[in-house]
């Protein structure tokens, strides 16, 4: 009886210390968040992507060129992401520093490469 309360004990303990080691799930499917600046910008890139931050009005002269590149990030976006946002939405407001923002966001989160 002893040997068997013993032998459970140490599989239990096995196994929990297995699940902590593994790390878990982290949620979100971020990887390595950057440091520094490019935590920065990481972050940035995050809060546009999540229409956290108010933005400009449009600027008509960025419009044109922020709606390509817009499009093209829809574009390497996953399916499920790209019902949930719509980032053409968003051209012509934003700053240069914040659509760089964006992509590098977007390269981290969704690990794809973007063409520029």
């Amino acid at each position: 009886m002893f040997k068997t309360i013993f032998l459970s004990i140490l599989i239990l303990l096995t196994i929990q210390s297995g699940i902590i080691a593994s790390g878990g799930f982290s949620g979100g499917g971020v990887g390595q968040i950057p440091q520094g600046k490019d935590r920065e910008k990481f972050h940035l890139g995050k809060a546009i992507y999540n229409q956290e931050i108010e933005l400009k009005e449009i600027d008509k002269t960025k419009e044109a060129n922020q709606s390509d590149r817009l499009e093209y990030l829809q574009g390497v976006l996953p399916n499920s992401e790209k019902r949930r946002v719509y980032l053409p939405e968003l051209a012509g407001k934003l700053t240069e520093d914040q659509i760089t923002a964006l992509e590098y966001f977007i390269t981290i989160r969704f690990n794809v490469k973007v063409e520029k």
